[in-house]
């Protein structure tokens, strides 16, 4: 049995973070496959008996214990969990990859460790709002760049179809290339790449959602120009097509 617990923290500090999470299991065995996700998360392992391993993910090992680090991909992450289960998470903006991997550095993620670790995991009543506060001393001190929070911004209020980032480069002040350089530097993917993502993860919350939709239908609500683009896509973000999603219910 996982005991979970999760907080959803405020402005400011939800610019970087969605959610913070703690769970704990005497003993958990799980196999996990997952589509490639359109978030950033950081896990912090305090279990002395505890072990895992993942596809796609960045294997830490620190003072603190081992941390784990995924983000913004082309494939699905694969999880093998085994033992004490006992970890902190942070589910992270997708921006936040970057960030965490070339400019906070492992003594930075030490320091998030450590914060985690005596607000949530050793006190008898975790307080959320001390780990927030102390997060925010951490991440206030990071640049956001204010043109890929307006690519943000346009990606939500837009149709993600073909000739999307066309558009927006009309509207940037910097060149393309720059801009690309930028968007690489902090996502870790390219802008079509990310665009790419967007779509297959809102494939996925339609998928789940209406059942009853075609998969045609499905597809180009979620910005796929036709089927074959829809099918080849998602099967690379997801490892699986639309069809074979949607019918075993993979998560």
């Amino acid at each position: 049995m996982i005991e979970e617990i999760a907080y959803r923290p405020k402005y400011p500090l939800s610019k970087f973070v969605d959610y913070i999470w703690m769970g704990k299991s005497p003993d958990l065995t799980m196999d996990f496959v997952h589509h490639a996700a359109l978030f950033t998360e950081l896990i912090f392992s305090y279990g002395d008996e505890y072990d895992i391993k993942g596809i796609n993910t960045e294997k830490i090992e620190g003072r603190t214990g081992l941390q784990l680090l995924s983000g913004l991909k082309n494939e699905p992450f694969v999880t093998n969990v085994n033992g004490a289960y006992a970890c902190i998470g942070l589910i992270l903006k997708p921006f936040c990859y970057g960030i965490l991997l070339q400019k906070l550095g492992s003594s930075s993620l030490e320091e998030v460790a450590a914060v985690l670790f005596d607000s949530l995991f050793v006190t008898e009543n975790p307080d959320f709002v001390r780990a927030e506060n102390c997060l925010l001393k951490i991440f206030e001190t990071v640049f956001i760049d204010p043109h890929l929070m307006r690519f943000e911004a346009y990606l939500s209020a837009e149709m993600a179809g073909r000739g999307m980032l066309n558009d927006f480069s009309k509207l940037l002040p910097i060149s393309q290339k720059s801009f690309n350089q930028k968007f690489k530097k902090y996502y870790v993917l390219t802008p079509n790449e990310y665009l790419n993502l967007y779509k297959v993860n809102k494939a996925v919350m339609l998928l789940q959602g209406n059942s009853s939709e075609r998969l045609t239908d499905i597809g180009l609500n979620a910005g796929f120009y036709d089927q074959s683009h829809f099918i080849r896509v998602f099967k690379k973000f997801s490892g699986y097509t639309p069809k074979e999603f949607s019918k075993f219910g993979i998560r």
